[in-house]
């Protein structure tokens, strides 16, 4: 039996000959150079290898045929690591050289069953890099496609494979070569992807799960925990953004950044000091790389739409006129976007958590939550005051952000209290910023289009237009908001024990 461990990063196929001629690359030896290889993968008609974590393959080249079993692999700081046994495929499977029990008695049980359900048709290349004498890596290009049932979607990989080191030697390569070269972290493998074809299904963009934290671990504990969740959101976000045509995928990266930026604040205290000032930072600037795809989008559904939708001939006439400075700016902002294509900042995220000094990180989880929580609610409450004094849209956005990581942070912590109220809690915070984000957005546009008008690509009048038929709505929603704001501020907080 072997054990891989490996990283594998997307690449965009128009990019495969830049990494084959990078220095990172080139500096060690070809082993195999262009190799077709063809892969049949099998299971059952119900699917049982599947749902057991099996992939069973078999693979010809033109010089042999092997069977490889292989099990789930198990994910370490990014990268997998997963047993696989492999031997000659003869034209009929033979499971004995299959060390794992279960794995083997499941694989005969079942053979009689086994049908193929999706195939990999692959270009593969093959690089040693020796680093040191005690570091080497194997780099293997895929390029191909997948296919199932008349569906094809494409292979456009660079898989990281450690021959000899530590995992850490393989990531710091890793971090190197994404820096320079559009290469982000990709963790569903092409076992995935194929039943994903095969089953006609998509991957989704996704969103935050429940906080796993508990009472008994501690503060350090939990920020590991909660920076490696938001590290996976942010991973498989990025890699929708940079492959799908769903917009959604934007979203949630930003919001995926904007979480662990709010985490960074939240442990403010207890982290070394570089640490939190390098990634508040950096966090910042990528999600602001999304920023004007995500305001265009907005812009359209919640300013241009509803006048395009109306009754009212001369609004629809109005939002019509603008369509065509925002199809511009759209396709600008998308540009900006591909600027993410390089993983470099992901995987020296992952790389410094695995060092992160924990001297300064309390004990009790439970206490150092209420502290921060309270803290981040005073926040809230004192930009909440500032706002009613003076309700400028600058003073209503900076109330936004307090809720924001105020919301983030009670999500974080809800198990520690009561779960119901926490939740209850966050909701309604989410729902004040959703108001509020009402109000922002319609600034910003308003900003946007003075923009264009000085351009020259809409007319003043338009944009006054515009501004007339949004300004009675969104000054009522403010206002509502910001009672509502004050109402839910002041009541009793749900982590508080007094």
């Amino acid at each position: 039996m072997a054990t891989e461990i490996e990283l594998k990063l997307y690449c965009p196929p128009e990019e495969i000959s830049r990494i084959e001629s990078h220095p990172l690359i080139t500096v060690g030896s070809l082993q195999e150079p262009s190799k077709g290889l063809e892969n049949t993968y099998f299971d059952t008609p119900d699917l049982a290898l599947k749902a057991k974590g099996i992939a069973l393959r078999v693979r010809k080249s033109p010089t042999e045929q092997l069977q490889t079993a292989k099990c789930t692999a198990e994910l370490v700081a990014g990268l997998s690591s997963r047993p696989a046994w492999e031997a000659p495929y003869e034209g009929s499977f033979n499971f004995k050289h299959v060390a794992n029990r279960k794995v083997q008695a499941l694989l005969k049980e079942r053979q009689s069953e086994l049908v193929p359900v999706f195939s990999t048709s692959i270009d593969r290349r093959i690089w040693r890099i020796n680093i040191s004498k005690k570091i080497a890596l194997r780099v293997t290009v895929n390029i191909g496609h997948i296919s199932s049932l008349g569906r094809m979607m494409p292979i456009s990989e660079v898989v990281l494979e450690l021959a000899q080191g530590t995992p850490e030697d393989l990531l710091d390569y890793a971090i190197a070569l994404a820096t320079h070269l559009p290469l982000v972290p990709n963790k569903v493998s092409k076992v995935e992807r194929g039943y994903r074809l095969f089953l006609n299904s998509e991957a989704g963009p996704q969103k935050a799960a429940q906080s796993p934290l508990t009472t008994k671990q501690t503060p350090a504990k939990a920020f590991q925990i909660l920076a490696s969740q938001g590290r996976q959101i942010w991973q498989a976000n990025l890699l929708g953004t940079l492959t799908s045509k769903d917009q959604e995928f934007v979203h949630q990266l930003r919001v995926s950044l904007r979480r662990l930026n709010s985490l960074l604040k939240v442990f403010r205290s207890a982290l070394p000091d570089r640490f939190q000032r390098r990634w508040t930072q950096r966090l910042k600037e990528l999600s602001q790389l999304t920023g004007d795809v995500r305001d265009l989008d907005v812009m359209r559904e919640g300013i241009l739409l509803p006048m395009l939708q109306s009754d009212d001939r001369q609004a629809q006439a109005t939002a019509s006129t603008v369509l065509a400075a925002w199809d511009e700016a759209r396709q600008d902002a998308q540009s900006q976007v591909q600027q993410l294509s390089y993983g470099g900042p992901l995987l020296l995220f992952v790389r410094e958590l695995q060092e992160l000094s924990t001297d300064k990180f309390p004990n009790n989880l439970p206490r150092f939550a209420e502290r921060q929580l309270s803290g981040l609610h005073r926040t809230a409450v004192k930009r909440l005051s500032k706002a009613l004094k003076l309700p400028t849209p600058k003073n209503a956005h900076q109330l936004r952000i307090a809720l924001k990581h105020l919301r983030y942070s009670c999500e974080f912590f809800t198990p520690l209290f009561d779960e119901e109220e926490m939740l209850q809690y966050a909701k309604a915070i989410a729902n004040l910023q959703d108001d509020f984000g009402f109000t922002n957005d319609f600034h910003v546009a308003l900003s946007r289009l003075q923009v264009w008008v000085e351009q020259g690509a809409i007319s003043k009048e338009t944009r006054e237009e515009i501004a007339a038929w949004h300004t009675a709505h969104a000054q009522e929603t403010f206002d509502n908001t910001l009672r509502l704001a004050e109402s839910l501020l002041g009541r009793s907080s749900p982590w508080c024990a007094c």
